[in-house]
């Protein structure tokens, strides 16, 4: 039992860092003007390069989200052996300092930093608090800023300074941290409903499981903020793996090339139908999210499994668990930065070619390779800044950085 969860967590740690730079690079993505999804003429697929490539990106590891709901349902309760009132006590406790900590402090550093100019400006210039009050009123007040300000505000607008159709918190990525204190405290539920008391599969479990997989496909939405069909779906799945023992690096191998076939056919499909640009694409969407997790976890097997006696996917799986402390740095820090690379990679576009660069359709044309280049740049530079950030911290302020990443 002690081998497979050291397998498990080894298995978490090779996927926690390459997830996480694909985080920035769908962020990244959201940064260029006229490519969301509302606004991508579909005339352009199949017939513009940077269109596909860009598109692609996006799609590509589109199951972000998802993969770590997974791993959170199964970690919380992997050491399990017994359920009761202060083992649930014991374990929100340590939520309260790698969740809810974290959250507040993210969340009231982000505010400091877009009310930064004026805050300062009242303290040391003696102007009035009167418009710190009033941006402070249009985003929700402390329940928008800190929970869903995007019910209570419509017209606010996201870190990207699109207007926000969701409902989210001020630091838009720590939605996945709202919404997974929810499942936390909920998960007294989650054990009652999904523990097969020594039954493989119990019938109420596998049935519990079918519904909340049937609330996902549908895209079954919530009045409440912070209640999300595929954090209550994906949650529970690790949940359930985890209270019945299940190996979660071995359980879908043994069929990984049907799941391997099923996902670059999905891939093909939505490839096909423009991924969200379409009512198929949007229907097809959440399938195919669930087979490129199961995929993603397949390949992670498979390297580890290779890694033993290979140097070189010894050399590969090193690689990718080096890094794996400065995560949750990258995930936190890279909303704070992601505008500032945006505006000097833009500069740098109009110094090489006399275009802007957020202007995508304009340059796509006459410098595709330059566009995508620009754009692996700007992903480069806000991975990087975050790494270097969480470096310098955990070598001259470590107690902080600990804090901070919820340690």
């Amino acid at each position: 039992m002690q081998e497979q969860k050291s397998v498990t967590f080894e298995f978490i740690n090779v996927l926690r860092y390459p997830m996480m730079v694909f985080v920035v690079v769908h962020h990244c993505f959201f940064t260029i003007e006229g490519w969301h999804w509302d606004q991508l003429p579909t005339q352009s697929l199949g017939s513009n390069v940077v269109a596909e490539a860009l598109l692609f990106s996006r799609l590509l590891f589109s199951s972000l989200i998802q993969f770590f709901y997974l791993i959170s349902g199964y970690l919380f309760f992997i050491h399990l052996d017994d359920w009761d009132f202060k083992v649930w006590k014991r374990k929100m406790m340590r939520r309260v300092r790698s969740l809810l900590i974290p959250y507040l402090l993210w969340n009231t550093l982000y505010i400091l930093y877009l009310i930064g100019p004026e805050l300062a400006d009242c303290l040391f210039h003696g102007q009035s608090y009167e418009s710190i009050v009033a941006w402070i009123s249009a985003h929700g007040g402390l329940r928008g800023l800190y929970w869903d300000g995007r019910v209570l505000n419509p017209e606010a607008v996201d870190m990207w300074g699109n207007p926000a159709s969701s409902r989210n918190p001020i630091l838009l990525p720590f939605y996945y941290i709202r919404n997974l204190l929810v499942l936390s405290i909920l998960t007294p539920l989650f054990y009652c409903l999904l523990h097969s008391r020594g039954k493989r599969y119990a019938p109420l479990a596998v049935a519990t499981i079918g519904i909340l997989a049937f609330l996902f496909v549908t895209k079954t939405s919530f009045v409440l903020s912070g209640f999300s069909s595929e954090g209550f779906f994906f949650f529970g799945l690790g949940a359930f793996f985890s209270l019945n023992g299940i190996d979660l690096s071995e359980f879908f191998y043994a069929k990984r090339k049907l799941i391997g076939i099923v996902t670059c056919c999905l891939l093909m499909v939505e490839l096909h139908y423009g991924f969200l640009l379409s009512d198929e694409g949007r229907s097809l969407h959440p399938f195919y999210m669930l087979f490129e997790l199961m995929t993603v976890l397949n390949c992670t097997s498979w390297l580890l499994k290779r890694s033993n006696g290979n140097r070189l996917f010894a050399f590969l799986r090193h690689a990718l668990t080096r890094w794996q402390g400065t995560s949750f740095m990258i995930y936190a820090l890279h909303a704070f930065i992601i505008l500032d690379v945006t505006y000097f990679v833009n500069q740098l576009c109009v110094v090489l070619t006399g275009f802007y660069s957020m202007r995508m359709m304009e340059v796509a044309t006459s410098y595709p390779c330059l566009v995508l280049l620009l754009f692996a740049l700007k992903v480069f530079l806000v991975v990087s800044l975050c790494m270097l950030a969480s470096i310098l911290l955990q070598k001259f302020l470590p107690r902080l950085h600990q804090v901070l990443c919820g340690r």
